[in-house]
């Protein structure tokens, strides 16, 4: 199968160019040319001239193959030729094109034959091309030329890292986003949903018992939870807006709100008492993260541990912050690997601010969950 390339615009206006400057230049020097021209091969000079300027449209698609060929069309044009045209132009774009390309040693190693090629023809050759100042000169181009070649392809290799670097790096934030996002959504919605599927329940066991029985209450809890539900669902979905447009805005989760919660979950038929330990400002970060994890321990607690006493302890140190519940259900392995998406959230909560969790079955019965987190955080 042959190999399909393509020429791309900079190859054609290069090549253009470069095919310009060199037939120009050599017909004028050619034309006014004031060398013997015995001995010498001018149709040989013109065809390797000629060579050159074609093959350098092809000088991405071959950079070995072109920079290989203008270097030998160098080295026989101007033995062969009565001019001094710029021939060495298409070798010298020819080999920043193979160090720009990544091919630092071939086009040092070829710099160098061609160098050394230049200065033995000089030598030994009846008419010189250029003087001893002008062939160093010559010398410190063809060795330049790779070099800046070199840089550009480093450079080039650093923006392509730095640009798949940054896509990891947004890729990262996406996810990141989407996990928090997932979390709150679990915590706050899910453990509204949660005390109104067991509200309901509850209600309509006892209407089964009792068809006398008056919902009034129970419903009026049903209904400020929901309540509370769809404004913490409009709070995130504010978040999530458009930069620009304006969000609501609101207190965000906190261990002051903890009494409207435990009255939920009393209203759910727990038995719920709050103790607490010291009293210091909190960082806004660990003060959320500590509601949350109350509030999705309760959650558990409603759905999965059959309990009937929760204990809540929050004790406020001058370094740390520690928060416990403690209930008296089943604390079976099935109540926790049910709730294990819960757990894996305030695992997370804790450890993104640097603290600890754990959670489990107690020797005696119930279930534990115990989380502390470091006060020096940013607020």
């Amino acid at each position: 199968m042959s190999q399909r390339f393509s020429i791309s615009r900079m190859d054609l206006l290069v090549g253009a160019l470069n095919a310009v400057i060199v037939l120009g230049w050599t017909l004028t020097q050619w034309a006014m040319r004031v060398r013997d021209t015995e001995g010498l091969n001018e149709s040989l000079a013109w065809t390797v001239l000629f060579v050159s300027c074609a093959v350098l449209f092809l000088r991405s698609a071959f950079p070995l193959a072109v920079t290989l060929i203008t270097m030998a069309c160098t080295i026989v044009y101007y033995p062969a030729s009565s001019t001094d045209g710029p021939m060495l132009l298409a070798f010298v774009i020819a080999l920043y094109t193979l160090a720009a390309l990544g091919r630092f040693c071939a086009a040092g190693v070829i710099a160098g034959l061609v160098f050394l090629t230049v200065v033995i023809s000089e030598i030994m050759a009846d008419f010189a091309h250029m003087t001893e100042s002008e062939t160093f000169m010559l010398g410190g181009w063809i060795i330049a030329v790779p070099a800046i070649g070199a840089v550009v392809a480093h450079y080039r290799r650093y923006r392509a890292e730095t640009a798949v670097a940054l896509a990891e790096t947004q890729r990262r934030s996406v996810a990141e986003e989407r996990l928090r996002i997932a979390r709150e959504l679990h915590d706050a919605v899910g453990h509204h949903l949660s005390l109104i599927n067991v509200q309901t329940a509850a209600a309509l066991r006892k209407l089964k018992r009792d068809p006398a029985f008056r919902t009034e209450e129970t419903l009026q809890v049903i209904a400020d939870t929901s309540q509370m539900s769809l404004r913490e669902l409009r709070a995130m979905v504010g978040v999530l807006r458009e930069p620009g447009e304006d969000s609501p805005t609101g207190p965000g989760p906190s261990l002051e709100q903890l009494p409207s919660l435990l009255a939920a979950a009393r209203a759910s038929g727990l038995e719920v008492e709050l103790r607490k330990d010291g009293s210091a400002e909190l960082p806004v970060a660990v003060d959320a993260a500590a509601y949350r994890v109350v509030q999705e321990s309760l959650t558990n607690v409603l759905r999965h541990a059959k309990a009937k006493r929760v204990l809540v302890k929050i004790v406020t140190g001058t370094s740390t912050l520690a928060v416990a519940v403690i209930d008296d259900g089943a604390g079976d392995a099935k109540g926790a690997k049910e709730a294990g998406n819960g757990l894996t959230g305030m695992r997370e909560r804790a450890e993104s601010l640097g603290g600890t969790f754990n959670a489990g079955p107690r020797d005696d019965g119930g279930f534990t969950v115990e989380a502390t987190w470091p006060l020096e955080v940013d607020r």
